[in-house]
């Protein structure tokens, strides 16, 4: 609830994929209980559009580009398009008054934390992964702070670091706890916004293989590009006591995580928050080409009691499948898991990062004010 009062703008920047989306906006529903105003800069037509004008919040649309490392035409381009995606964002930021601009990863985040140096406002950097970004290491040097999730993240950071966790939105950790029913266990596949194609390809044949003593009813999000051909996996493989749903997107991640009792997933880091904070058992899957970190955030959940990991490699494999059905039959570790899911959570990560960017602002604020007395 908000308190009423108009404390200030927060400008948030960053997308791409959900990661780069989803914890912002948890920050930004916090802000606003404390009566501060948030607006997001992003691309346009873009999966941040989507999600932010979603959740209510203000979207201003800049062309952006990725970095280009190499000389040539291509970085002449991408130089001319952040020069003037940057001008464009300081003039943003000066129609908000932004008091801070909070980065939350990929390369669109780029023009507007550009902009705080013309502006004159902070910039906080949202580091949620154990390696950090390479947005977020070039964009260091400008920042006022950066809140990571990882110690390991810090090193390559240049600016000043805190460990703060990863934020969730209010509605994952309002999540209800496990029930199991009697007779079914309902599984949800998430395969990250854009879906993936491995899990596309290779669950159905596992679950097809993974025989248990109750039905089990999987919901799949594929991605919207693949939602036939992974319905056709799944009718080429049907048996009794399986069910699927393919679903190219789902809007509400934590009302999907309310109604399934395990959840296989990749292993990014803000997933992995929001599954643990819903207290919801999983099986991780890394992605093999961001391994060092997935894995490291499936491993902790593991240790933790929460989860098993199989990796891509194995799903083909008749281990894994007999893994997945001696975890979907088990009636006590499901729970447990569950349990110890939600004991490892942060989940005041999104109050605590939305009270230091607060304190940040207002002295930042209040040092300008001082020099424009």
């Amino acid at each position: 609830m908000s308190t009423g009062t108009h404390r200030g703008t927060v400008v948030f920047s960053g997308g791409g994929t959900g990661g780069h989306v989803f914890p912002g906006l948890a920050v930004a529903e916090e802000l606003r209980t404390l009566g501060w105003k948030a607006a997001w800069i992003g691309r346009r037509g873009s999966l941040e559009e989507r999600l932010v004008a979603a959740a209510g919040v203000d979207f201003q649309a800049l062309p952006a580009r990725p970095f280009v490392d190499r000389g040539g035409p291509q970085r002449a381009v991408a130089l001319a398009v952040l020069l003037l995606s940057t001008l464009r964002a300081t003039a943003l930021l000066r129609r908000f008054r932004a008091a801070l601009v909070f980065a939350t990863g990929g390369y669109v985040c780029a023009p507007a934390a550009l902009a705080t140096r013309l502006h004159g406002c902070g910039l906080y950097l949202l580091e949620p992964n154990a390696e950090s970004g390479s947005a977020n290491r070039r964009l260091s040097r400008f920042a006022t702070e950066a809140g990571v999730a990882f110690e390991s993240a810090a090193g390559g950071l240049a600016c000043e670091t805190r460990l703060v966790g990863v934020p969730v939105r209010r509605a994952f950790g309002e999540i209800d706890e496990l029930r199991l029913s009697d007779d079914r266990v309902r599984v949800l596949v998430l395969g990250g916004s854009q879906g993936s194609d491995a899990l596309n390809r290779h669950l159905p044949g596992l679950f097809a293989r993974a025989v248990a003593p109750c039905r089990v009813e999987v919901t799949h999000q594929s991605g919207a590009a693949w939602v036939d051909e992974t319905r056709d996996r799944y009718r080429g493989v049907a048996r009794p006591g399986l069910s699927s749903t393919v679903t190219g997107f789902i809007q509400d991640i934590a009302g999907a995580m309310q109604a399934h009792d395990l959840i296989v997933s990749r292993a990014g880091a803000v997933t992995v928050a929001e599954i643990a904070a819903a207290g919801r058992p999983a099986v991780y899957v890394p992605l093999p080409m961001a391994a060092g970190h997935q894995r490291g955030n499936a491993r902790a959940m593991v240790e933790a009691g929460a989860a098993i990991l199989v990796e891509q490699e194995e799903l083909q494999g008749e281990a894994a499948a007999e893994r997945c059905a001696r975890l979907i039959a088990d009636r006590e570790r499901l729970p447990a898991m569950a349990r110890a899911a939600r004991g490892s959570s942060r989940i005041d990560a999104a109050s605590v990062i939305a009270a230091r960017v607060c304190e940040i602002a207002e002295r930042r604020d209040s040092g300008r004010a001082g020099r424009t007395a």
